[in-house]
């Protein structure tokens, strides 16, 4: 996201949650002012398939989506709560404010968001419907390969969001956002769940309108003691030799003490030659509340993930935009370290 295209999605937020807290008409309470942040670096040993390609095998570091950020919540009362986040991309290897991923990446999280007996609705850049309910129960990973094998996306700027409270159990979500690329229509996600007892089942349609193509999906993820089980199915609905292919998933976590947790994921996705027969296996250790260890293997089939390394010209030569001719595999032994603070209040 541009600077100017950063000042003109803060400029909408305003009155849209001016015209929000105009009618609630609640004595104010306090602003809270909090920062945190995560940083998330290792190094990776990377193993790409039909060598001699585009690159060969490599040791080097990566970050694995670095962040940090700033909230101000002020609460109008003990039901509604007006906030502001702003949420930016650290890349630690490359010494930027970028993603790891994409070095056109500059920002993570901008939006103004109201919470209140009704729902939760916010307007900006965040998190979207399809992808919380859908993709994020098998998306439980640490490092740089985490979250990969899914067809949808997973923030997007000019984007109003809403989310109905849970009512026995069943919750219902809406995302719409401007931000389609080329597409002249506004991209509609639509989601229904059901959570009871460590059960979630989920429902949900991510549209991408005229010209297009629309992505159905279902998860479920079940919860018992120090074991978690997750799987998810999408399928693609559009015109050409894609239709009806997708996503599958199936993610086996369990945690043997309170510090170390096992987890495992397979997953096929069919659509686009994007990793088609994947592998994720990995163990994490809480060596203290703010500080993690864990170490990773990923395995892939065809080309998704892996690609050569992003580092900076002071650290050696790379590109972002090289991937592996045919998949490859990857270890990634890496850190996790987490921090937050109040900034003021008033």
């Amino acid at each position: 996201m541009t600077k100017n295209n950063l000042s003109q999605t803060l400029s909408r937020l305003t009155p849209c949650l001016a015209l929000l807290a105009a009618p609630l008409s609640f004595p104010a309470q306090a602003l809270e002012v909090e920062g945190y942040g995560s940083l998330r670096i290792g190094v990776e040993f990377v193993d790409p398939d039909n060598q001699p390609g585009n690159f060969d095998s490599y040791t080097a570091l990566r970050d694995a989506y670095s962040r940090v950020g700033v909230k101000a919540t002020h609460k109008l009362n003990q039901d509604w709560t007006l906030m502001g986040q702003l949420e930016l991309p650290l890349d630690l290897v490359n010494l930027e404010i970028q993603s790891p991923y994409d070095d056109n990446d500059n920002m993570r999280i901008g939006k103004l968001q109201v919470n209140g007996p009704l729902g939760t609705l916010w307007y900006g850049r965040g998190w979207m419907a399809y992808y919380n309910y859908i993709a994020y129960p098998v998306d439980y990973f640490s490092s740089y390969y985490s979250g990969w094998a899914t067809l949808t996306t997973f923030r997007r700027e000019d984007t109003l969001y809403y989310a109905t409270p849970r009512i026995q159990g069943v919750q219902a979500a809406f995302a719409s956002t401007q931000d389609n690329g080329s597409l002249p229509d506004r991209r509609n996600q639509y989601v229904l769940s059901y959570a009871r007892d460590g059960l979630n089942l989920a429902l949900g349609r991510d549209d991408q309108g005229s010209g297009g193509y629309a992505i159905n999906g279902i998860s479920a993820s079940y919860s018992a003691g120090p074991w978690y089980i997750a799987g998810k199915y999408e399928e693609l609905d559009t015109t050409g030799s894609n239709d009806g292919r997708g996503a599958k998933n199936l993610l086996v976590q369990y945690a043997l003490d309170s510090k170390n947790t096992l987890r495992g994921m397979i997953a096929d996705v069919d659509a686009w030659s994007y990793g088609d027969n994947i592998y994720h296996l990995g163990w994490d250790h809480q060596y203290r509340d703010d500080l993690k260890f864990f170490a990773e293997y990923y395995s892939e089939q065809t080309t998704a993930a892996i690609s050569d390394q992003r580092q900076s010209s002071f650290l050696g030569s790379a590109s972002f935009n090289a991937p592996a001719d045919s998949g490859g595999s990857a270890l990634f032994l890496g850190l996790r370290y987490d921090f937050s603070g109040k900034l003021g209040s008033q």
